[in-house]
């Protein structure tokens, strides 16, 4: 394939499976399916009080913050992030995300394809790491 066109209004919205995770929900833009064998565009929203619960697995992600606020747990340090601001989370690294705020916190995330997609939960929150 050589490109792929749709708008984000098309894309089915999937609740986030994390264990842990509620209110959270993924749209997947750019996929194998669409073409990309190297790396997945995904869109997140996570409503408010909502949360992607503590988690690792072996590709890496890049955030980048399109609406709202909301809290970056990595490795257990917590970082607030808004929109605008993006973020690095290297392979195998433990993080959580999650909304406390009155509006829907929403980001952009690209992901590297990895030879295990797995995402392995982490029982105990980010912040007591």
């Amino acid at each position: 394939m050589e490109y792929y066109l749709d708008n984000v209004e098309n894309i089915k919205i999937e609740p986030v499976t994390i264990k842990g995770s509620h209110d959270a929900f993924i749209q997947w833009l750019v996929t194998k399916e669409t073409g990309s064998n190297k790396y997945a565009v995904r869109h997140f929203i996570i409503k408010p009080k909502g949360i992607i619960a503590h988690h690792k697995h072996k590709y890496s992600e890049t955030l980048f913050i399109i609406k709202g606020a909301g809290k970056v747990c990595i490795n257990g340090i917590t970082k607030e992030v808004n929109k605008g601001d993006f973020v690095f989370i290297n392979s195998n690294i433990p993080h959580q995300l999650r909304n406390d705020g009155t509006e829907d916190f929403e980001f952009i995330c690209v992901i590297s394809y990895e030879d295990d997609m797995n995402i392995v939960p982490i029982d105990v929150p980010c912040e007591q790491r």
